[in-house]
Parts: structure tokens; C-alpha cells; sequence
């Protein structure tokens, strides 16, 4: 039974996700589920680096407007297809990881945080100094002569990425990895002591915390049509560590609760 377990809580989501897709005939709603499981994929990425490892980022809006900002540049400038166009942004957005993990090397605490910070505000800068009417027209992705411009369609999209990355997410908290991780953010010395390569750990978890932010940020272009840098300013930054701590910290499952909780909660005030 053990061996199942990983894989209930994903096809509970997927189960819940389709029935709300089939019974919904509200375009706005159908809207915020898919703007909750964009930002749901952030945070499970984020819930692996802060929760699992204890290592504070505020520079997460920065990385998936790294990702957005490719995803526009490359599909409506130079005309690539979506699907490239997203490898090559989450795997530049993934760059940025590794070399924020490099600085995660020689900070920790709230010096780690102010770093991530400053990644974060010099990104929202820089997007306003050097592309200030960002870009509009943004391709719909397709699978041949299948296309996601339907609602419906792009929701359960964005939602298999989403229960994509939490199978990933959970695999890793149950692995030797997901052990290091608990380690590092428990006790960095003890750690160490037993084995733990401190230095390869926090650049992994960085790198793939960068990652699902790429994944995020591409979703976000194509889902909404447009990218500019009002998209992904500190607030967001700070809302998706909200989603990570209302859900509960190392949970990957409380990331996505949290991520649906933040996006509908202003909507039944």
C-alpha cells in the first residue's frame, strides 16, 4: 500500500480538477482556477526550497518573469513555437537558479533573503528600463491541430502541470534527497557531519525551485496573452510565500491549497 501512496493525493487533485472543468460554465471562474494553478506550480517549487530546506527566497516573482519574459520575447518577436520557446525559458530560468544557489553558498538566513530580495526588485527594474510596453499577442499553444484557446481546455493544461510537479515534489520529499533537505534546513552542521554535501544540495534545490518557477512564468505568458513587468512585481513574491506557509511549510500538497486559497479568497470577501 505504501507503495500508492504518492499517487493518491495527485489523482484525488486530477479528479477534482476535471469534475470543476466539466461542471463550470462560468469563464471567470474557469479563469481564476487556472491563474491558481499557475501560481500552484511556483509554490510547489518554492515549498521544496523554503520549506523543505529552510532557505528564504523573495526574488520568486523575478524568476518567473525571467521565464514570461522569454516566453514572449522568443514566441511573438522571433516567432518560435510555444513549446520550444518554454524549454529554452525554463532552462534559462533555471540558469538563474544555479546562480542564485551559488550565492546561497555564502549567505544564509536573512541575508539569503535580502539577496533573493534584490534579485527580485533589480529584475522589476531592469523589465521597466529595457522593456517598458512588454509584449502583446502572445501565441496559443497547440498540439497539432489541438489548441488550448479554450478555457477549459488551457485549465486542465495548467493543472497536469500541476500534478505533474506534485508528483515530482513528493517523490523527492520521500527520497534520499528530500532527507538532505529536512537536514540542511534542520541543522546545517549536523548535517554536514553526516555527509551531507551541503553546497550540492543547496544548488540543486535552488535549480529546481527555479525550474517549476519557469514552468509557472510560461504558463502565465501563454495564458495570459501578454507579459509586462506590472506581472511580477515584490507582491507577488510575497503571495507565493503566503501560499506556501498558509498550506503549510514542506507540504507540496499545502503549496497548491494555498495557491487556490490566495487566488479565491479576495473573491468571496
Amino acid at each position: 500500500m505504501s507503495r500508492f501512496r504518492p499517487w493518491i493525493t495527485p489523482v484525488v487533485v486530477a479528479a477534482l480538477v476535471l469534475l470543476f472543468a466539466v461542471s463550470q460554465d462560468s469563464f471567470y471562474r474557469v479563469q481564476l482556477g487556472t491563474l491558481a494553478g499557475i501560481y500552484a506550480v511556483a509554490a510547489i517549487g518554492l515549498t521544496l526550497l523554503f520549506g523543505g530546506a529552510g532557505q528564504i527566497s523573495l526574488g520568486q516573482a523575478g524568476l518567473l518573469g525571467t521565464s514570461a519574459f522569454l516566453t514572449a520575447h522568443l514566441t511573438v518577436d522571433l516567432g518560435w513555437d510555444p513549446w520550444l520557446a518554454g524549454l529554452l525559458a525554463v532552462a534559462g530560468t533555471t540558469l538563474v537558479g544555479l546562480l542564485l544557489g551559488w550565492a546561497a553558498l555564502r549567505t544564509t538566513g536573512h541575508y539569503l533573503a535580502l539577496v533573493t530580495l534584490a534579485f527580485g526588485l533589480l529584475f522589476t527594474e531592469a523589465s521597466r528600463t529595457l522593456f517598458p510596453e512588454g509584449w502583446y499577442g502572445v501565441p496559443v499553444l497547440a498540439v497539432g491541430g489541438f489548441d488550448f484557446f479554450d478555457p477549459q481546455r488551457m485549465l486542465l493544461l495548467v493543472w497536469a502541470f500541476v500534478i505533474a510537479s506534485l508528483v515530482l515534489a513528493t517523490l523527492l520529499v520521500r527520497s534520499r534527497f528530500g532527507r538532505s533537505l529536512a537536514a540542511l534546513r534542520d541543522d546545517p552542521v549536523a548535517a554536514s557531519a553526516c555527509g551531507v554535501d551541503l553546497a550540492r544540495t543547496k544548488v540543486a534545490v535552488f535549480a529546481i525551485a527555479s525550474a517549476l518557477g519557469g514552468v509557472s512564468g510560461w504558463l502565465f505568458a501563454l495564458y495570459q496573452g501578454s507579459v509586462t513587468e506590472t506581472s511580477f512585481g515584490f507582491v507577488l513574491s510575497v503571495n507565493l510565500l503566503i501560499m506556501v506557509v498558509v498550506g503549510g511549510l514542506g507540504s507540496p500538497l499545502g503549496a497548491v491549497v494555498g495557491a487556490v486559497f490566495l487566488v479565491l479568497a479576495p473573491e468571496l470577501g
